[in-house]
């Protein structure tokens, strides 16, 4: 597979078309705060963040740390409602017997008074300030990448993915080491392997065609550890709500059906940990070789790649079709 454009301009293309599915996605939360639009806004925030991350490595530009730290504070922001919603699903897969039944309930009273905070969480004036602070950010990329130069960008996107992977293959180990499994170790592998396929996610423009497979295989394996995750925590809040309602014994049956499938799931990732270590260290995800053919005016031309951004205009919020 041919890339037609320059490695900095690909980055930028990439880096421009994230911010757009962020507003997208930050606009679909503030309209109507289900759990498909704030999961969607938290998959959205997490991959803005992860571009960030290479721009980091491209630029000198002091803010960009400091840019992070305020997506993840919007990340942040959507965790409680994101978590509430996840029990919801989690706990209508229980048999509802009345305690199950008054534990929803609770649950989906505080998902309405959650659901109320977010417009003041996603404030107009906010996104203003975003938008200025990502305008300003990817004029800045496009002339540190032209300045860069090919060779540089690509080592400088290699360092971010071997460090990502190094911190996962880290994590990866010590959960392995612990016996019986560890939750706590589970978790830290979790957040290491998303931080590592948000990268790669994020880099693809630039690595091989195989690099968005590799990212779908990271999404398994992560998808697994969250489920887990998730059944914790759903047995930790319904003990604490059974505990303080003097219901205990009600919800043991409950507690018993959450911690098999925790069991299972747990089993299969540890089964499943030669796979994640062939993925992390066999298969490199290396950026793909320049093309070095000559390519017309019309596919190179900076003003064709540069984000609308870069060049002052405001980029069309309708999804593509």
């Amino acid at each position: 597979m041919l890339h037609f454009m320059k490695p900095g301009a690909d980055l930028l293309s990439s880096f421009d078309r994230s911010w757009t599915e962020f507003s997208q996605a930050w606009k679909g939360a503030r309209s109507k705060a289900s759990e498909k639009s704030i999961h969607d806004l938290r998959v959205k925030t997490r991959r803005l963040i992860a571009v960030l991350e290479l721009a980091q490595a491209l630029s000198s530009e002091n803010g960009i740390d400091k840019l992070r730290r305020r997506f993840k504070k919007v990340l942040k922001s959507m965790g409680p409602l994101r978590d509430l919603q996840v029990q919801l699903g989690n706990v209508t897969q229980i048999p509802q017997g009345r305690a199950i039944a008054d534990f929803k309930d609770g649950l989906q009273r505080r998902e309405r008074r959650e659901i109320k905070r977010i417009p003041g969480e996603l404030k107009r004036g906010t996104k203003h300030r975003l938008t200025k602070d990502i305008k300003e950010l990817l004029s800045e990329l496009d002339h540190s990448s032209r300045a860069l130069g090919d060779s540089r960008i690509v080592r400088s996107v290699e360092r971010v993915i071997s460090s990502r992977r190094n911190e996962f293959l880290k994590a990866e180990r010590r959960f392995q080491r612990l016996r019986p499994p560890n939750q706590q170790a589970l978790h830290e592998m979790r957040i290491a392997l998303k931080k590592m396929r948000y990268v790669v996610e994020a880099a693809q423009p630039v690595l091989e065609p195989s690099a968005k497979h590799r990212a779908r295989e990271m999404r398994t394996f992560q998808t697994m550890m969250g489920d887990s995750r998730d059944l914790e925590i759903l047995s930790t809040e319904l003990e604490k709500w059974a505990r303080k309602k003097g219901k205990k014994i009600a919800i043991v049956p409950a507690l018993e059906q959450l911690q098999e499938k925790r069991e299972d799931l747990i089993k299969k990732i540890t089964q499943s940990a030669p796979d994640l270590d062939k993925l992390a260290l066999t298969h490199r995800l290396k950026p793909a070789a320049e093309n070095t053919h000559a390519v017309s005016a019309s596919v190179s031309s900076r003003a064709a790649t540069v984000s609308p951004l870069v060049r002052g205009e405001h980029p069309d919020p309708r999804p593509k079709k």
